[in-house]
């Protein structure tokens, strides 16, 4: 199966997640976390600690910002069918 066609029809386990990056910048990030995972990755976030999200998962999507910009709106819409 095509890990598109997949990832879209996981949307549950996609996370949305306005953090800063290793440099300090506000981005947002759309992850797809392993369902295995799932639990683990949210005891990371919990823990305020640095973390690689590629750990958990995949990130499908990011931007530089305080809202998902129009780019990237329109990336998951396409690639995945995800209304941001």
């Amino acid at each position: 199966m095509n890990v598109d066609r997949f990832i879209s029809q996981q949307g549950h386990l996609v996370h949305k997640l306005k953090a800063k990056d290793s440099t300090g910048r506000w981005a947002y990030y759309f992850v797809y976390i392993r369902a295995a995972l799932e639990q683990e990755f949210l005891k990371a976030l919990e823990s305020n600690q640095s973390i690689d999200l590629e750990d958990y998962g995949k990130v499908i999507g990011s931007c530089y910002g305080e809202e998902p910009n129009d780019e990237l709106k329109a990336l998951l819409k396409e690639k995945y069918g995800f209304d941001v």
